[in-house]
Parts: C-alpha cells; structure tokens; sequence
C-alpha cells in the first residue's frame, strides 16, 4: 500500500483554494497537507461495522450522531485551522467537535493516527480517541482528562468497550464481524 504523502507549510486558504478535480483525499493537520491512501476491504469493513454499532445504539440516545470518511471536519487551535477526515465519528449534543473519535489503522496512516492526528484531537477538546487494529482485532482507548490524553487500555475481542459520551458500550467483536 502507498504511503501517505506530506506537504508542509499550507494555510487553511491554501486548502480551500487546492484543486479539488482530482480523486485525491487530503488531510490539513498542522498546516501540512496529507494525501491520503485509499484503505482495504478490511479497513472499510471495520468502519463500516463500528458506525452501524454506533447508529444503532445512538438511536435510543438523545441527540448523538455517528458520522463515516469522508466527511470533513474542521478543527481549530488559535490560528491554526486543520480539516480532517476520521474513520468515524461521533457527534452529541449542540457541539461542532465530536465526543469520540475512531480511526481504523492502516501500513499508510498508523503513523499519523498516533502522532499528529492524536495530538490534534486532544487539542481540539475530542473527549475520547480509539485506535482500532484490524490485524490484530483490538482497539486502544485515549481518556482526555484536564486537556490531555491518558491511556485507558487495549478491549480484545470478546470486550465490552465503554463509550463513555454514548453512556453505553460496544461489543469489541461486532467491529470485526467478516473482517
């Protein structure tokens, strides 16, 4: 699979302003531009299992909603504006910044879910960020506490993993059915 590739030094007006004729995804993280990979089967069986877990248990929550890439979403840090496209995630209440974010690893993107996207996250007030490893059939919860993130631990297979935001949980295994 290709690597993603990194442009420094953009603005937000540079990225509104990018050709958008062509087929490729970027990201704004930083002010660097990152063209993004296209994912695998199992990448996107798992983001498709994990948003229809969260549609169906956000249907009993008041006004939570779970949104799936591509779908821009606009952060801000003072003067530093990023757009990113996250696997899924998970929007309640009135907020524009979403509860929970879940990125599905890939050979392109770990890197970057780790890094750069995590910090963004954090500093953007994302209260909970999970790290879903496809091969290995585990997700890593991130808890941000006073603005920044701890580790609350690796949920295996046959878990239960809290969404703390939705009040509720989902079953670990569902996020990998088929995959």
């Amino acid at each position: 699979m290709d690597e993603a590739v990194e442009l420094n030094n953009y603005s937000y007006e540079d990225y509104l302003h990018m050709d958008r004729d062509t087929q490729e995804r970027v990201e704004l993280i930083f002010g660097d531009i990152y063209m993004m990979a296209g994912a695998s089967a199992s990448h996107q069986d798992a983001v498709l299992n994990l948003g229809y877990s969260l549609k169906n248990i956000s249907k009993s929550k008041e006004r939570c909603l779970p949104r799936i890439a591509p779908f821009d979403l606009k952060l801000q840090n003072g003067d530093d504006i990023s757009v990113v496209q996250p696997d899924v995630m998970l929007f309640c209440g009135d907020s524009d910044i979403p509860c929970a974010v879940f990125e599905v690893l890939s050979p392109s993107t770990a890197h970057k879910d780790k890094t750069v996207k995590k910090e963004l996250y954090e500093r953007s007030g994302v209260d909970e960020y999970f790290l879903v490893n496809v091969e290995y059939k585990i997700a890593d919860k991130f808890l941000r506490r006073d603005r920044i993130y701890y580790y609350d631990r690796a949920y295996g297979d046959d878990e239960e993993m809290p969404i703390t935001c939705l009040d509720s949980s989902i079953i670990v295994r569902d996020i990998f059915d088929n995959v």
